[in-house]
Formats: C-alpha cells, structure tokens, sequence
C-alpha cells in the first residue's frame, strides 16, 4: 500500500515539476488538461467501476501511472513541437484514455477532436433530414438539431465531471 501512495505522490510532483519547467505554450502540446483529469481520477478521486473486475483495474491503475512517468520523461528528452506532441499522444495518452474510458466512462473527445466530431455529427444528420424530407416523411429538420442537442449536453456533463481527454487537450 505505501507503495501506491509513493507512486501517487511520484506522479504528481514530476507532473508539478513538467508543468513548471514548460511554457504555456509548450503545456498544451504536452496534453496537461487530459493529464489533470487522469490525475484526478486515477489518484484523487479514485473509484472502482461495480461492472468490472476489481483487482484488473487496480492493476491497470498502477500501469497508468508508470505510464503517466513514462509520459512525463518522454516529454523531457522530446524537442516538443506539433508533430511529436501527436506521437506522444498516441504513444501514452491515448493508452492511457483508453483505459480511463473503460473504467471510468472518459470520452476522447477533447481539444481539436471535438471539431472533427461536431462535423461527424453534423454530416449524419443533414444526411437523415434529407432522406426524410425526400421521401415526404417529415418536412422539417429533426435529426441535425437531435444530434447536436445529444453531443452538447453529453460533452458538458463530461466536461463538468471532468471526464475527459483529447489531442492538445
């Protein structure tokens, strides 16, 4: 157990430690909201999900966490700019959102993804309003304002639980 609270610790001082030694600039292309959400989840307010094993996610939280270091040490010897902050990502964000969305409902939807997103959803229902505009069932847009509606309120209550992750997020 005080090994747990020795990596809790660990993590959270060479995340203070990361953050004070980058510009503002630089601390978004390390992720560093994503990373306070898993901070905050993975050590502060950790909870076990009833619907899943709960030895495997207390494993898995460990390996969070020494990926988090790893992550932390990568960014160090990296020359940070847009094109290694994306593989950064890839390498330790996304692994670890991955399982923060498996076992504590996080969405990656953050940063710029949320804009890919919103045009996804966007396409999708102009697409449905015109099929039933063509075919005389509805004569007026449901399923656009439908879908925006649904993806905004779902974003603000991951957004206020803080459950959330993303490129340069």
């Amino acid at each position: 157990m005080n090994e747990i609270k020795d990596l809790d610790f660990l993590v959270k001082e060479r995340f203070e430690e990361l953050l004070s030694d980058l510009k503002s600039d630089e601390q978004k292309l390390v992720n560093h909201k994503s990373v306070e959400n898993f901070i905050l989840y993975l050590i502060d307010k950790p909870l076990i999900n009833q619907n899943k094993n709960k030895s495997l996610q207390e494993l898995g939280e460990i390996r969070m966490k020494k990926r988090l270091l790893e992550f932390f040490q990568a960014v160090r010897n990296t020359d940070l700019n847009n094109q290694n902050a994306i593989d950064l990502y890839q390498k330790y964000i996304m692994k670890i959102g991955e399982f923060m969305t498996e076992y504590y409902g996080f969405t990656g939807n953050g940063g710029k993804l949320k804009i890919l997103t919103v045009l996804m959803i966007l396409t999708l229902g102009i697409v449905l309003d015109t099929i039933t505009s063509i075919f005389d069932w509805l004569n007026y847009p449901i399923f656009t304002p439908l879908f925006i509606i649904l993806f905004t309120v779902r974003y603000l209550i991951k957004y206020k639980q803080r459950k959330i992750y993303g490129i340069l997020y």
